[in-house]
């Protein structure tokens, strides 16, 4: 046995060493979970035709079910928002509850209609923990191995590596995928990459070979494919959130918003991450790589829109002030050229207002012991949930 193959082993008996062969009992119809430890068993069983039957299944109603989900939600939080009002002035803030009112009757209805929801499939937090953290692929990959499917092999190795960069046995096997002859590693893929990851790298490529109408063609469907992505993921963090108290009608609410706003200011976090690398910056470069091929397309309206637009997250980057500068002095260019695109200014306006209410959050539910507060059950729950970078 070379070494290689050695690694292969041990990552095997690794996975075998914490999963024990025999189902545990779930709720009828939590299928995503089902599905992935009958895989698992099967896995460990030396099943490698059913593990992946199994998993391959688990991942396609999983992906099924968030799909349905995010449409269900996004489309019932836009009808809500421009529904016509009950009454013409906002009292009590009884808008804000007639929104909710009018979206949990849209939600039922949607989830009732829809043939995925309409099963009342149950995944629980810890399913969804699973599939985020692309376990199956850690599974699949070595069922693939056995089947003699490398190259699908190597791409279920490579996307859960994409989630856990700094797993050294599954980038082992990765390495060891590498040297089998049968194997083309210019043909790897991450089976969860979202959309817009493929069109930036696009625009990338057409930026280095100076194309710039593809540039402007990939970045503007990029943009648009990650603020997709980011909506439907904000949308799957307004699921249940067990209080483990029963407050008042206000603290629920805040207790409830304050844990659904955390998970959503993790979204950009996810969608940063091109196949293992990630850029903090991935939103607004779409914004620079724009205003430079525009630029040298001609149209400096837009270049001047996409300069104007980056500043709003890096008001004090030099060189696009620079280029910004360089654009006024042309003889074709007026100042109201330099307007944010919409989509931009309602982003950072979106940001700032998220961070600092969780900031104020983190400074203010804090208290002493000798403290009184005339909410105590509020502050301390939102205390717990105030740990976010």
């Amino acid at each position: 046995m070379n070494s290689n193959s050695h690694v292969l082993l041990l990552f095997t008996l690794a996975l075998t060493s914490v999963r024990n062969s025999s189902l545990k009992e779930y709720e009828e119809g939590e299928d995503c979970l089902i599905s992935y430890e009958r895989g698992v068993a099967a896995y460990l069983e030396n099943n490698f035709e059913e593990c992946v039957t199994q998993l391959e299944d688990g991942l396609k109603k999983y992906s099924n079910y968030t799909k349905a989900l995010q449409s269900c939600r996004i489309k019932c939080k836009e009808d809500a928002e421009f529904a016509d009002r009950l009454y013409p002035v906002d009292l009590e803030d009884m808008y804000f509850y007639e929104k909710a009112v009018r979206n949990t009757l849209c939600l039922m209805k949607c989830q009732k209609r829809n043939p995925v929801l309409g099963k009342s499939v149950t995944v629980t937090p810890e399913t969804d923990q699973i599939y985020q953290d692309a376990k199956p692929y850690e599974y699949l990959h070595l069922c693939y191995y056995q089947k003699k499917e490398l190259q699908k092999a190597v791409s279920s190795a490579f996307t859960y590596l994409v989630t856990h960069p700094k797993d050294d046995l599954i980038r082992k096997s990765l390495q060891f995928y590498s040297t089998l002859p049968e194997v083309d590693m210019s043909t790897v893929v991450n089976y969860e990459a979202k959309e817009h990851v493929y069109l930036y790298a696009h625009g990338m490529d057409a930026y280095d070979k100076k194309d710039w109408k593809s540039v402007e063609n990939n970045m503007e469907e990029s943009l648009v494919a990650y603020l997709q992505a980011e909506e439907n993921c904000r949308a799957l963090c307004e699921g249940p959130f067990n209080q483990g108290w029963f407050p008042d009608l206000v603290p629920s609410i805040a207790n409830h918003y304050t844990f659904s706003l955390k998970c959503k200011r993790k979204c950009p976090i996810k969608l940063n991450n091109l196949n293992g690398q990630y850029h903090e910056d991935l939103l607004p470069s779409h914004y620079h790589y724009l205003q430079y091929a525009y630029f040298k397309d001609g149209n400096l309206k837009s270049a001047c829109q996409a300069a104007a637009s980056y500043v709003l997250f890096y008001p004090n980057d030099d060189t696009m002030r620079s280029n910004m500068e360089y654009y006024k002095k042309l003889p074709k260019v007026d100042n109201s050229f330099f307007t944010p695109r919409p989509e931009a200014v309602q982003y950072v306006r979106r940001f700032t207002y998220e961070n600092r209410l969780l900031k104020f959050i983190d400074k203010e539910y804090k208290f002493q012991d000798n403290e009184e507060s005339p909410a105590e059950e509020v502050t301390s729950t939102a205390a717990d949930h105030s740990n976010i970078s």
